[in-house]
């Protein structure tokens, strides 16, 4: 990721900037995505004393030399005292963005050129993960450009959170809380809670997704067999899906495109395949009798899926265009896998070994497994999320506490990182705008 910002610009002078086009390439080989925020700065005696965002936007750069490779934001309003622009970037091409700004004055002539690039115009990485800490009530909020604590979010008691998925642009926090049945809303600019959006009673909450688009949210409920579905312009329920009764609904992933989501069904060793268009049961696959399916993730290219089976110590892989079981990883005995994560790239699933202290690498390209990652004793790693660029993983400990960072170059881990009790699901923002 990487993050360029003007600072303020001072334009009470003449002459004075009217407008801006902003101008963005990609000069890579690899995808990105790119917010832009034009903001203005109010001045105050020997400083400055807010910073008002008046443009947000989010675009997807595709390879150079490819369609949308390049994108330009034209006739952006910049008659104030004092204003700024910052670009976020992300994903695998997030640092061959080339960003230029051009300044016009009011009869939209050309009076200043800036080109946003080296050192001088990056500012911290504005990424943070959201651990659930399922045994103390609370959220925590990790710095990833410091691997530091940057706040804990109190949920209210009882609610002993599960889940944690993040919106696309990065805005919003939800939280799946198996205990009071309920999804938590936190505002990630100012880490409070928005709403509090309540299930139907028993449900227990066991997974959330969301859509590509950000306007959806999908819940598994372990307690009544259904998943929630719900709109987030409103923070409403919008429609509820039936499983069969007795399927146990844990883990659930959405496709790329948004066009299906894949429920690891716990209870019944199965994984339903949900039209989100209709919100309807496209089809049932069977696994493994007693695999206990829980974790599942789908590779970029939503040609696969791969669930973690918590009961039998194994990684069951779908292939999602025929809905069947392509093939069984075995891992080693005791594993108890839980959590898993496919690496932006695709070429390698993360496993979560809660019974080894460990995190087991596996080559999605031959589905081997590369290594054995060790963590420290009695770890008990549960949720796992990586970084939009695939350099690092996060994991929690729920064992000890603790959230640990893997480096996925070199597989080296960093010292734990005390977060709150018994941590389960964790989500990184994909990129940060506010």
């Amino acid at each position: 990721m990487a993050v360029f910002d003007t600072g303020p610009l001072e334009n009470r002078i003449t002459p004075r900037t009217s407008q801006l086009t902003i101008r963005l390439l990609n000069t890579g080989r690899q995808t990105a995505q790119v917010g832009i925020e034009a903001y203005e700065v109010t001045p105050a005696v020997g400083g400055f004393t807010s910073e008002t965002i008046y443009v947000l936007n989010i675009v997807q750069l595709n390879p150079f030399g490819s369609p949308d490779s390049g994108f330009t934001l034209d006739n952006i309003y910049a008659n104030l005292d004092v204003f700024g622009v910052r670009v976020i970037t992300s994903g695998l091409g997030a640092n061959d963005i080339a960003v230029t700004i051009v300044e016009k004055d009011s009869t939209g002539q050309i009076i200043g050129e800036r080109l946003l690039e080296g050192e001088l115009s990056q500012i911290q990485e504005l990424l943070f993960a959201y651990v659930a800490n399922n045994g103390q009530d609370t959220v925590t909020v990790i710095n990833t450009g410091t691997n530091t604590i940057l706040t804990t979010v109190p949920l209210p008691t009882g609610s002993l959170p599960v889940a944690v998925a993040i919106t696309p642009n990065g805005s919003t926090a939800y939280i799946a809380n198996g205990g009071n049945d309920t999804v938590t809303v936190i505002n990630v600019a100012t880490n409070t809670i928005l709403t509090s959006i309540a299930l139907p009673p028993a449900s227990a909450p066991a997974g959330i997704a969301i859509n590509p688009d950000g306007s959806r949210a999908y819940v598994t409920n372990g307690g009544n067999d259904t998943v929630t579905v719900i709109d987030l312009a409103t923070n409403t329920i919008l429609t509820t899906v039936s499983l069969p009764a007795g399927s146990g609904p844990n883990g659930i992933a959405l496709t790329p495109n948004g066009l299906r989501a894949y429920v690891a069904n716990g209870g019944n060793d199965s994984v339903t395949v949900v039209i989100t268009a209709t919100n309807t049961i496209l089809t049932t696959i069977s696994l493994t009798a007693g695999s206990g399916p829980r974790g599942i993730a789908i590779t970029p290219d939503s040609s696969r899926a791969y669930v973690t089976d918590s009961s039998n110590d194994s990684v069951t892989v779908i292939n999602t265009s025929t809905n069947l079981v392509l093939l069984t990883i075995s891992l080693p005995v005791g594993s108890n896998p839980r959590g898993i994560t496919i690496t932006p790239d695709g070429s390698r699933a993360y496993v979560t070994d809660f019974g080894n202290d460990t995190v087991i690498m596996i080559n999605t390209a031959t589905d081997l497994i590369l290594s054995k990652i060790p963590l420290p004793a009695g770890s008990n790693p549960d949720g796992i999320a990586i970084t939009s660029d695939g350099s690092r993983a996060y994991v929690t400990g729920n064992g000890n506490s603790t959230a640990v960072v893997i480096t996925t170059a070199t597989d080296a881990v960093s010292a734990p990182l005390p977060v709150g009790l018994n941590p389960q699901g964790i989500a990184i923002t994909p990129i940060q705008l506010y």
